[in-house]
């Protein structure tokens, strides 16, 4: 029978909305625990408090149907969708159909990957101070207990969010167009469950992976942003954010720990002779910053199923 206004209300309607099949198993369908629990992939906020199917022939309650819909607006409201309302039924009243019930779950669903705010950040610094002719590339490792709570992270809207910065050295030419690729150009890279943005910065880069976020990430390093200073003869001088995954898979996945590889490449075409002899721009030096913050989901309408992910970094220079 359809779940429709005047029907007799069943079972099988309750646990289709509340697990997505009528004999109350999970299934990857659009449903309140697909999304509210641990799901998998790119569904699933890992709350415990998920709802039980119910026996064939059960009764449903008012206290039923009222922790489902509090479930759905909890949801919505911590992505801030829009929902129609629908209002939580009394003991002992007859319960007539929710007709917008159905599409308030498919919009939390849809929304499933979408975070309306954000708790308090965290920030680790990775720095390199000396003089380089090639590269400065820093290594920064974002390890999670376990790929569930990563995947929490990332689904509830947690970023990483990735800063460059150089300060401290000579201001010679090559110096100050990395000063400014680095602390003017650039801006943020934020990295989420769904792909790679930019916030501020003044250039354009070259390539921003918007579809390429934690659930899209492999076993090796795949590039989400990369640009290039915009100034001769310095043109082939860039930075690039690479992403990739490691450690063992749960619930499809992609690994608890990510790893990005943070290059300042210099490939401009000038000579190479020490600068302390020859008086030229072609090594630099100074400290090279890179800055990594952690943005974890609001928890305004979720509980903190993630916890908080441990940073490192390492520098090499050449």
């Amino acid at each position: 029978m359809a779940y429709t206004s005047g029907d007799l209300i069943l079972d099988d309607h309750y646990n289709i909305f509340a697990t997505g099949n009528a004999a109350g198993s999970a299934t990857d369908s659009a449903n309140v625990n697909n999304v509210w629990g641990v799901g998998t992939a790119d569904r699933g906020y890992g709350q415990t408090t998920t709802l039980s199917a119910v026996s064939a022939g059960t009764t449903i309650t008012a206290t039923q149907w009222a922790t489902m819909l509090s479930r759905i607006t909890s949801m919505a409201s911590h992505q801030g969708s829009s929902i129609t309302a629908v209002s939580s039924p009394s003991a002992g009243n007859t319960i007539s159909a929710f007709t917008a019930l159905s599409t308030n779950i498919t919009t939390i669903h849809t929304n499933r990957l979408v975070n309306s705010a954000f708790a308090a950040t965290a920030a680790t610094a990775t720095a390199g101070s000396g003089t380089w002719a090639t590269a400065t590339v820093h290594t920064i490792t974002v390890t999670f207990s376990s790929t569930d709570t990563a995947r929490y992270f990332f689904n509830a809207g947690g970023e990483i969010r990735i800063d460059t910065a150089i300060s401290g050295g000579t201001g010679d030419a090559k110096y100050n167009e990395w000063v400014d690729l680095a602390n003017t150009l650039a801006g943020q890279v934020v990295f989420g469950s769904q792909g790679t943005t930019k916030t501020g910065g003044t250039g354009s880069p070259t390539v921003l992976a918007t579809t390429l976020g934690y659930h899209d990430l492999t076993t090796s390093y795949q590039t989400v942003y990369q640009q290039y200073a915009d100034s001769s003869p310095y043109t082939a001088n860039y930075i690039r954010v690479q992403a990739k995954y490691a450690g063992a898979t749960t619930n499809d996945g992609k690994g608890n720990v990510v790893t990005f590889e943070v290059r300042y490449q210099d490939d401009a075409a000038d000579n190479t002779f020490d600068k302390a002899v020859y008086a030229n721009d072609d090594i630099i030096d100074g400290t090279v910053t890179t800055t990594t913050t952690i943005a974890p989901p609001s928890t305004s309408y979720l509980a903190d199923t993630w916890g908080t992910p441990s940073v490192s970094g390492t520098n090499s220079q050449s």
